[in-house]
């Protein structure tokens, strides 16, 4: 079901409201973000100008609740049909929403060729009351799990991939979500995440549980997603002066309907950082990605769950992901980052500039590069195109 324009100003209408009574707060905000891309497709080269304004209102009604409400407005003028979705992408699987506004404002077919184009996203609405016992969130919010910092095997209701530019906000989703505290560093959690017009096969519901235990934070997780049934655990804690983490998740593929196991799969993240100086930082992650094949089946995975359900994007079984931030000057931050396939040894690039020009102005340089045997398909990031960027970022 797609809300309409009119549909759209009652929204607004319901968020405005609240502005007249006395004891509300309202805090406005947002950013506009201005995007110039280039891709490297190796025959051709295609340059796409995008940019996103983002209006935020935070509105508390009172001392226990509040109201969220995220919009955004996408202008892009692109010189060809070159895939700016897959730099700029929000999700790997489609979002969870029961509903939602037409994304296209003009065109209203995006492949019509047009070389402007104007997209919207009602990002965030959704309603928090806090309780003593519990807090409530209902509508469109952010809904993410997992403590890995590359790849998060618990976190599959709307992740990011490892090649997406615009990694600030999470996708909003349709969710019923209460958090209620059982000790001071140990909390239930346990949520509705709707689909398409509410449909059961296109939701999810979770419940997971943290506690606190020899000095380690342990999440317990089980999800019920679009049929399939997800196990998961995390696990994080210090090491000397050290972060460390593991993040673990079994799938078993339409276990609430038709049980296929031979779709099911493992998927696994370990890690550990460290903070060298008040400079310098580093990250190191290894991923087992058990829905992956061999390189010489790329492509051909039949695990429909994994790729359509399961948010998973990569191709093989073994990967590292070393990362490190260094400040250059008090302006000037530099990250370089990597994401390698140890079995077909080729690697995704990201190094990354960001330069403070003023309070709440920046500017950013960053790439993605895929270094592999560019014509063989048994070398995954060797077929990725090549993606550079700059961005100028104004926040008020």
């Amino acid at each position: 079901m797609k809300l309409s324009q009119s549909a759209f100003i009652v929204l607004l209408l319901f968020i405005v409201n609240p502005l007249q009574a006395e004891e509300s707060r309202i805090k406005a905000g947002g950013y506009i973000k201005n995007f110039l891309i280039l891709t490297d497709t190796q025959d051709d080269a295609s340059a796409e100008a995008l940019s996103r304004l983002r209006l935020r209102l935070d509105i508390a009604a009172s001392e226990s609740s509040s109201i969220e409400f995220a919009y955004e407005l996408l202008p892009r003028l692109r010189e060809s049909r070159a895939a700016l979705k897959e730099a700029i992408a929000e999700t790997v699987s489609l979002p969870y929403r029961a509903f939602d506004l037409d994304e296209m404002i003009y065109p209203e077919d995006e492949n019509s060729g047009s070389s402007f184009l104007l997209a919207q996203n009602l990002d965030r609405l959704f309603l928090t009351l806090k309780t003593p016992a519990y807090d409530l969130y209902i509508g469109r919010q952010p809904v993410a799990f997992g403590s890995a910092h590359v790849i998060n095997p618990t976190d599959i209701i709307a992740p990011f991939t490892y090649n997406t530019i615009a990694k600030e906000e999470l996708m909003g989703v349709d969710a019923l979500r209460i958090k209620r505290p059982l000790s001071d560093m140990g909390e239930l959690d346990m949520g509705l995440v709707f689909g398409d017009d509410f449909k059961p096969k296109e939701s999810a519901a979770f419940f997971r549980l943290k506690t606190y235990k020899l000095k380690t934070d342990i999440t317990f997780m089980a999800m019920l997603l679009r049929d399939n049934f997800l196990a998961g655990i995390d696990i994080a804690r210090s090491i000397g002066d050290a972060g460390a983490w593991l993040e673990a998740a079994q799938v078993f593929a339409n276990a609430a309907d038709d049980y296929r196991p031979n779709e099911n799969y493992f998927r696994l993240s370990i890690g550990s950082d460290y903070s060298f100086t008040e400079k310098s930082y580093a990250y190191i992650e290894y991923h087992y990605n058990g829905a992956g094949e061999g390189k010489e089946s790329y492509g051909l995975s039949s695990n429909e769950t994994a790729y359509k359900k399961g948010a998973v994007y990569l191709l093989g079984r073994h990967y590292l992901a070393p990362g490190f931030t260094y400040e250059i000057m008090p302006l000037l931050r530099f990250s370089g980052n990597a994401l390698i396939n140890l079995s077909d040894g080729s690697l995704l690039l990201s190094p990354f500039f960001e330069y403070s020009v003023m309070q709440d102005i920046y500017a950013n340089l960053g790439a993605f590069i895929g270094i592999g045997d560019v014509s063989s398909p048994e070398s995954e990031f060797g077929l990725y195109h090549d993606v550079y960027y700059s961005a100028l970022n104004i926040y008020f």
